[in-house]
């Protein structure tokens, strides 16, 4: 086992566990339950930051833990059991990731930690950014036979919300090789859903047949950057409907690593690093397309829309759920 020091802030030491077995190797950081490193073959695919500091700053959600609630909500209101409750907009007018002070800002606390594994808690108390209920949360990084699996429970003493996702950013190629666009990217949906200005879902399920959301074949990512309907978001920044468990696999062929994505999450939200613009990470810069994030969850803005499932969280229930990497 190897915990290091990554960072003293607030009077308070902040830690990384490294995390390894077989060819895959991981460090998971205490603050924002987040993956900092992930090597495949001793290449490293995923962003990752040397201080606390240069992390908040690059407002990038990078490797974090998200929640309580990933992704958007209209215009930060909702309404569950009757009552309407009002949240942070903190993007532009929608609520988003938890809100200002969401899951990727807090300190967990390690609870199991071995070789390949280490277990993480949070408890969210009632009210904070305004969600219901005292929320008991935990995360579960493990590495074994060339995957790293995310396994995410939580309890609640009041309805609420939940819906966690990591918001890891990869590239394939290597992290520092400062474009994602060549690798290569299948997606299991054959939905996507359209999105207003503010990347809220307008509630249609559209087919991806003769669009540039269509990945049901492997392309590049880079493919139809260029076309009209990509150019307001910047390039992809948009939710697609799982058809099963295997919800993708990404592909580089400079350095042959295989990634597949694996959930029981409903959705799948894939952003191509259009908005990055010169954060400062581990090894220089991550600019624009940088990076890809596939972070499976519920359809953005669930809870305000029909035909959509709910990230519902009951009283006294615990629920669980997964997201696993695997390699090859």
């Amino acid at each position: 086992m190897a915990k290091k020091l990554y960072d003293k802030t607030d009077g308070k030491e902040i830690y990384l566990y490294a995390l390894k077995n077989g060819n895959v190797e991981a460090e998971i950081c205490e603050m924002g339950a987040r993956i900092n490193s992930l090597k495949v073959n001793g290449t490293d695919i995923a962003f990752g930051f040397n201080s606390v500091e240069d992390y908040l700053k690059s407002g990038c959600y990078a490797g974090a833990t998200i929640g309580r609630v990933a992704n958007r909500i209209a215009k930060g209101r909702f309404t569950l059991n009757g009552k309407e409750y009002s949240l942070a907009q903190n993007d532009g007018e929608n609520h988003l990731h938890g809100g200002n002070e969401g899951f990727d800002k807090k300190y967990f606390t390690v609870t199991e930690y071995s070789d390949n594994c280490v277990t993480m808690r949070y408890v969210s108390p009632d009210g904070e950014e305004n969600y219901s209920g005292n929320l008991t949360f935990t995360v579960r990084f493990c590495i074994e036979n060339n995957s790293l699996r995310i396994d995410y429970a939580a309890a609640s003493d009041k309805d609420t919300l939940w819906c966690p996702t990591n918001h890891s950013y990869f590239n394939l190629d290597g992290e520092a090789s400062g474009d994602c666009r060549g690798n290569l990217l299948r997606i299991s949906a054959e939905y996507y859903t359209p999105v207003d200005g503010g990347l809220i879902p307008t509630g249609e399920k559209r087919s991806v047949k003769n669009t540039p959301f269509d990945f049901t074949k492997p392309k590049k990512i880079g493919a139809d950057l260029d076309k009209d309907e990509l150019k307001i978001t910047l390039g992809y920044d948009h939710n697609f409907v799982l058809t099963g468990n295997h919800a993708a696999r990404a592909e580089s062929t400079v350095s042959g690593i295989k990634m597949d994505v694996y959930t029981d999450m409903p959705c799948l939200q894939f952003y191509s690093g259009g908005q990055l613009d010169g954060v400062i990470g581990k090894n220089g810069k991550y600019f624009q397309y940088a990076g890809f994030c596939l972070e499976p969850q519920f359809c953005p803005d669930a809870i305000n829309m029909q035909n959509f499932e709910k990230p519902y969280l009951k009283q006294g229930e615990t629920k669980t759920h997964y997201i696993e990497f695997k390699f090859s």
